[in-house]
C-alpha cells in the first residue's frame, strides 16, 4: 500500500515541478516583452521633433519652450526608464526564486513607468506640433494683414469720393496700421512667436472689420443722401394722394413723424464721418422701423376701404332681404295664428329680429354717412363689416327656418288628413277581407284592434275641428294610428294566410288518407285545431303530415300560394 502512496507523491512532485517551470517560462516571456517595450520608448524620436524648432529663431519664447520641452523629456526618460529597468531586474530575480506574485507586481510597476514615458512623448509632440501650426497660421495671417492694409490704403486713395467726409478719418486709421504690421516681424525675430501670433490675430481681425466698414460706408452714405429721402417723399406724396381720394390719415401723423425721421437722419452722416458706424446703423434701423410702421398703417387703411367697398353691396342686399322676410313672417303669423298653434318662442324671435334688423340698418347707415364725408378713416368702421355680415346672415338663416316651419304647418295638416283617410280606408278593406276569408270565426283580437283604430280616428277627426290646431300633436297621433293600422293589417293577413294554406295542405293530403293511417290522424288533428281558430298550429301540423308522405310538397304548395 505504501508503494502506491509513494508513487502518488512522486507524481505530484513531478507535476508541481512542471507547473512551476511552466509558470517561470511564462513570467520570463512577460519580462522580455516589457524589456522590448522599454527599448522602444527609449528610442522614441522626440529629439527629431525638437530639431524642427531650430528652423525658427531660438530666442525669447521659442528658446524657453525649446529648453522646457527638452528638459521635460530628458527628466521623464531618465527617471522612469531607470525605475522601469530596476523593476524588471527585480521581477527577473523574483521569477528565478519562484516568487511569481512579487514578479507580477514588479512587472506591472515597470509597465506603469513605460506608459508614463509614452504618454509624455505624446503630450510633448502634440505641444510641438501645436506650436509649429500656430506659427504657420500667424505667418498666413500676417501676409493677409499686409494685403488688407495695402488694399485699404489703395482704395481710399483711388476712390476717396465714395467715402465722403469719412475719407480723412479712414486715412488716419489705415496709417495707424503701418507700424502695427511691422511689429509682427520684430516679435518673430525676437523669437516671441506666441505674442506675435496673438498680436497678428487681433490685427488681422481689426483689418477685416475695417474692410467691412469701408464696404458699408458708401452704402450708408447712399442710403442717407438718396434712398431714405426718396422714401420720405414717396410716403408724403402717397398720403397726399390718398387724402385727395377721401382717406382720413390724421391718426398716422405722417408729417410730424417724417419731420422727426429727417432730424434723426441728419445725425447719421456725421456719425459715419467719425466712423461710429454701429450708432449710425442703430439710428437707420429705427428709421426703417418707423417707416415700416407708417406704411403698414397706410396699407391697413387702403385694405379697410377695399373691404368696405367689397362688402357694402352684400350687406345692403342681406339687410334688405332680412327686413322684407321679417315683414312677411309677421304678416303670415298674424294670418295663420288663429288656424294653427305657433310656438310663442318663434313669435318672440320674429319680433326681436325686427328690432335687431333696425339696429343693424342704423349701424350701416352711420357707416355710409361716415364715408360720405370729405375724408373717412376706414379702419375705424371696417370692423363693423364683419359684425353686420355675421349678424345679417344669422338672422337670415333663423328667419328662413321659421318660414319653413310655417309653410310646413299647412303641409303637415294636409298630410295628416290624407294619412287619416288612408288609414280608415285600409282598415275597412282589411276588415272586409277578414270577414270574407275562410276563418271559422273572426278572432276577437281583430275586433278589438279595429275598435281601437276607429276610436283614434274619431278622436283625431274631432281634434281637426279645433282652432288653433296643434299640428305637431295631430301629426304624432296620426303616426301612432298608422302604426296601429300596420300591425292590424300584418296580423290579419298573417292569419288569413295561415288559414288558407292549412286548407290547401289538408286538401293535398286527402289523397293519401285512405292508405296512410298516421297521415289521416295528423290531418284530423289539423282540422280540429283549425276549427278552434288555432290556424298557425294547424298549418304546422298539416305541413308536417304532408312532408312525411311526400318530402318537399309543403314548400311547393306554399311557394305557389305566395306567387298567386
Amino acid at each position: 500500500m505504501w508503494v502506491y502512496i509513494l508513487i502518488a507523491i512522486i507524481i505530484l512532485v513531478i507535476v508541481a515541478a512542471a507547473v512551476l517551470l511552466y509558470l517561470r517560462s511564462v513570467k520570463t516571456q512577460m519580462i522580455d516583452t516589457q524589456y522590448s517595450r522599454l527599448h522602444e520608448v527609449n528610442q522614441l524620436p522626440f529629439k527629431l521633433d525638437l530639431v524642427k524648432l531650430k528652423n525658427y529663431n531660438l530666442h525669447g519664447e521659442a528658446k524657453e519652450l525649446y529648453d522646457k520641452w527638452q528638459d521635460e523629456w530628458n527628466e521623464t526618460l531618465n527617471t522612469h526608464s531607470t525605475h522601469a529597468t530596476n523593476a524588471l531586474e527585480q521581477s527577473k530575480t523574483n521569477v528565478e526564486q519562484f516568487k511569481f506574485a512579487k514578479s507580477t507586481k514588479n512587472n506591472e510597476l515597470a509597465g506603469e513607468n513605460i506608459e508614463i514615458i509614452k504618454n509624455k512623448y505624446d503630450e510633448l509632440t502634440e505641444e510641438v506640433a501645436g506650436f509649429t501650426k500656430a506659427v504657420e497660421e500667424g505667418k498666413h495671417q500676417n501676409i493677409e494683414s499686409e494685403r488688407l492694409y495695402r488694399e485699404a490704403k489703395r482704395d481710399v486713395l483711388a476712390n476717396g469720393h465714395k467715402f465722403g467726409d469719412a475719407k480723412k478719418p479712414l486715412e488716419e486709421v489705415i496709417k495707424a496700421y503701418e507700424p502695427e504690421v511691422a511689429r509682427y516681424e520684430k516679435m518673430v525675430n525676437d523669437g516671441n512667436y506666441l505674442r506675435a501670433n496673438e498680436f497678428i490675430f487681433n490685427t488681422y481681425n481689426e483689418l477685416l472689420n475695417l474692410k467691412d466698414s469701408m464696404d458699408e460706408i458708401p452704402k450708408l452714405i447712399k442710403e442717407v443722401q438718396k434712398e431714405l429721402p426718396q422714401q420720405f417723399q414717396e410716403l408724403r406724396y402717397g398720403c397726399r394722394d390718398l387724402r385727395a381720394k377721401g382717406y382720413d390719415l390724421d391718426h398716422i401723423k405722417v408729417e410730424n413723424r417724417l419731420s422727426t425721421l429727417k432730424s434723426n437722419l441728419n445725425r447719421v452722416e456725421p456719425l459715419v464721418a467719425k466712423l461710429e458706424l454701429e450708432e449710425a446703423d442703430s439710428i437707420l434701423e429705427s428709421i426703417h422701423d418707423e417707416l415700416d410702421d407708417m406704411y403698414e398703417l397706410v396699407e391697413h387703411e387702403v385694405n379697410a376701404k377695399n373691404k368696405f367697398d367689397g362688402g357694402k353691396d352684400v350687406i345692403t342686399d342681406e339687410l334688405f332681404n332680412a327686413k322684407a322676410l321679417n315683414y312677411t313672417l309677421r304678416t303670415e303669423i298674424d294670418y295663420i295664428k288663429d288656424q294653427y298653434h305657433i310656438d310663442e318662442s318663434d313669435v318672440q324671435k320674429v319680433m326681436n329680429y325686427e328690432n335687431e334688423i333696425e339696429n343693424l340698418i342704423s349701424i350701416y347707415s352711420g357707416m355710409i354717412e361716415e364715408t360720405e364725408k370729405n375724408t373717412t378713416r376706414y379702419s375705424a368702421i371696417v370692423d363693423n363689416i364683419d359684425y353686420l355680415k355675421n349678424n345679417a346672415h344669422t338672422i337670415h338663416e333663423e328667419q328662413n327656418s321659421i318660414q319653413e316651419h310655417l309653410v310646413s304647418l299647412r303641409e303637415d295638416d294636409a298630410e295628416a288628413r290624407e294619412n287619416l283617410r288612408y288609414v280608415n280606408d285600409r282598415k275597412e278593406k282589411v276588415y272586409r277581407e277578414l270577414m270574407a276569408s275562410n276563418l271559422v270565426t273572426l278572432p276577437e283580437q281583430f275586433i278589438v284592434m279595429k275598435h281601437e283604430i276607429e276610436v283614434n280616428i274619431k278622436e283625431i277627426e274631432n281634434y281637426f275641428s279645433r282652432r288653433p290646431l296643434n299640428v305637431e300633436y295631430v301629426k304624432a297621433k296620426v303616426n301612432d294610428t298608422v302604426l296601429m293600422m300596420n300591425k292590424f293589417e300584418q296580423e290579419a293577413y298573417a292569419v288569413m294566410r295561415d288559414s288558407e294554406l292549412t286548407e290547401l295542405m289538408i286538401q293535398y293530403g286527402n289523397r293519401f288518407r285512405s292508405t296512410d293511417a298516421d297521415l289521416n290522424a295528423h290531418l284530423n288533428e289539423a282540422e280540429r285545431l283549425f276549427k278552434e281558430n288555432r290556424y298557425k298550429r294547424a298549418l304546422d301540423v298539416a305541413k308536417d303530415a304532408v312532408e312525411s308522405v311526400e318530402p318537399g310538397s309543403a314548400a311547393k304548395i306554399e311557394k305557389q300560394y305566395d306567387n298567386n
